[in-house]
């Protein structure tokens, strides 16, 4: 009777993720109805297409540049040193997770135009970050930012401690340590979290477009063309653009699932 028991259950659970994945695909190839193979493939050979395409990969990578370099110390701080400006430092790298990204959007255009002290102080220095990549770049470091910090953090995290001590005791100083051990240590973690980073970078659309101001060759992103070709009827292009943001995705996903795998079923 127990062992029955567990095989309707497993059945049930088996049952509930076979119709959510049923939904899930049925939901995303919908869009397949608004254009043909035909279309699609023109669309793809078109060069104007891939300007939005090549501009999110550059300004993604950039985020992701950014990231590693200011994202490593940070997480860093959070796994090994517990104080009350650890925890507000975590309290504040961790709040864009439960903020709107177009309220994060907002708040870049406001601080950053001109009618604002910080804006109007940068602008008159040839700093401009509203309708230009340089915005773009900072409200997407600003979201892509606490998903890789809390990979890497959590890396961090599974580091044997007494192993780090041990290297103490042996005379390595906090810098050895960080880049001579537990960066190597926690390489597959760093990789995951690149990837999930660089992703919701190139996916992004509402905070970007906020401060882009959509302009054509300069800040207009992949998904703000997406939105733009579907406000025109243009459902070939935004789609073509859209299946090559899911690929995209999907590579990046399982780059992230990998490396966090390997990551969990690595002891040190």
């Amino acid at each position: 009777m127990f062992l029955n028991k567990n095989k309707v259950f497993d059945l049930l659970v088996y049952f509930i993720s076979f119709l959510f994945f049923i939904a899930l695909v049925i939901l995303l190839s919908g869009i397949f109805f608004k254009t043909s193979i035909y279309l699609f493939i023109k669309e793809l050979k078109n060069a104007g297409l891939w300007d939005s395409i090549f501009l999110s990969f550059k300004l993604s990578f950039l985020v992701v540049i950014i990231n590693l370099i200011i994202g490593i110390p940070i997480a860093y701080i959070l796994s090994f040193k517990k104080s009350k400006i650890s925890f507000l430092l975590d309290l504040i790298s961790t709040f864009p997770l439960t903020t709107s990204p177009l309220v994060i959007g907002f708040a870049v255009l406001i601080t950053m135009g001109s009618l604002n002290p910080i804006g109007k102080f940068l602008i008159e220095r040839g700093i401009k970050f509203v309708f230009t990549p340089k915005g773009i770049v900072l409200v997407q470091l600003i979201i892509t930012f606490p998903f890789f910090v809390n990979i890497v953090k959590t890396s961090f995290d599974s580091i044997n401690r007494k192993m780090l001590d041990l290297s103490k005791t042996l005379g390595a100083s906090s810098f050895d340590l960080l880049f001579n051990l537990i960066v190597p240590l926690s390489y597959n973690g760093i990789i995951a979290g690149l990837a999930m980073s660089w992703s919701r970078s190139i996916g992004e659309y509402a905070a970007t477009q906020m401060v882009s101001g959509v302009i054509p060759g300069i800040t207009e992103t992949a998904p703000i063309e997406v939105f733009v070709k579907t406000s025109y009827g243009n459902y070939p292009a935004a789609i073509t653009i859209a299946c090559i943001l899911m690929v995209i995705s999907l590579f990046s996903l399982g780059i992230f699932k990998y490396f966090s795998y390997r990551t969990k079923t690595t002891v040190y």
